[in-house]
């Protein structure tokens, strides 16, 4: 696969794109350097039309978040240590990954959207246990500690334990390595569910772009993504390596994006932040720069970032040199 060069959030309601054929909005795309986009999928014409010129479309698919989950599943709202139900941060609502009502509704979601759009790959979003994480210090709260959740925990690894404070005082390693196995099994589901419906549709996952040793190992404790369990499943992860939202550099783009790849040995295909669009446009350009330097290319999130002011001719200059 040639390396991508993508763009996050295509929507016909783009100005941009407003009242072209769908031919038209895929030329439009290949014109700007894009050879994949995200969205689209569900738009009649788009996808045979993107086909037709050779542009790859692919889907998000938000697994363990939503509002929704708390109305509709109450049982999916996380508790945390102290007993206390999760509140939600800004518009992020976490949702207990370990809930078996939810795991099984997102894999049946999973499957018809795979059953009923032709789209070359499916990247997973929102697969971990809660944490509004887009910040440089995050807030760090461990998760979940229902009484089903307990149990499951322990029938599964055997320990005997009857609240947060037994677990987090004395089996916190046997705890973080089974939330990551709760991710990794689900994850595991959703390569079957893809192979059974649609094979050899790409199945990408979008990471927390923290290092191994990052917030003194949480990309395990807290999140539960342990990336070389899930390169047995995944085909390509992307690292949400948004610099300017984590208070990093341009520089960390790429020490993220080769950890995962050398933890993994699958392609790492950054997605790099171009909103807001206040962003410098030189630190957008030296951005996405950098993540173009990974063999298997980078993702732009937003689409209407990048053409917003003078990124678009930064990311015209970057896609087609």
């Amino acid at each position: 696969m040639n390396p991508l060069k993508a763009f996050y959030g295509f929507s016909e309601k783009l100005p941009s794109f407003a009242g072209k054929s769908a031919a038209e909005q895929v030329a439009l795309l290949q014109a700007w350097g894009a050879n994949a986009v995200f969205g689209g999928y569900e738009q009649a014409g788009f996808i045979e039309a993107a086909h037709e010129a050779g542009l790859r479309v692919y889907a998000e698919f938000a697994c363990f978040s939503g509002q929704h989950w708390w109305e509709e599943v109450p049982e999916s709202r996380p508790i945390t240590a102290s007993g206390a139900p999760l509140e939600p941060v800004d518009w992020y609502y976490g949702v207990n990954p370990s809930q078996p009502e939810v795991r099984s509704r997102q894999l049946d979601a999973l499957e018809k959207l795979l059953q009923d759009h032709d789209v070359d790959g499916v990247w997973l979003d929102f697969i971990r246990w809660p944490c509004r994480w887009e910040k440089a210090q995050p807030a760090l709260v461990q998760t979940s500690f229902d009484a089903p959740t307990i149990a499951q925990f322990c029938s599964d690894t055997g320990i005997d334990a009857h609240d947060a404070e037994d677990i987090l005082k004395q089996h916190m390693a046997a705890w973080a390595d089974w939330k990551c196995q709760q991710i990794t099994d689900w994850v595991r589901q959703a390569r079957a569910c893809v192979e059974r419906v649609r094979p050899g549709t790409t199945l990408g996952l979008f990471g927390i772009p923290w290092r191994q040793d990052d917030h003194a190992g949480a990309i395990r404790t807290i999140i539960g993504q342990d990336f070389g369990a899930l390169a047995a499943s995944i085909d390509i992860f992307s690292p949400m390596t948004y610099h300017e939202m984590c208070s990093q550099s341009v520089s960390w783009i790429a020490s993220v994006a080769e950890e995962v790849q050398r933890i993994t040995a699958k392609p790492t295909c950054p997605i790099v932040q171009s909103v807001p669009e206040t962003l410098p446009s030189a630190e957008y350009e030296a951005a996405l720069h950098t993540a173009l330097q990974s063999p298997a290319g980078a993702i732009i999130f937003t689409l209407e970032g990048a053409l917003a002011g003078d990124h678009l001719a930064v990311t015209q200059r970057a896609f087609r040199p």
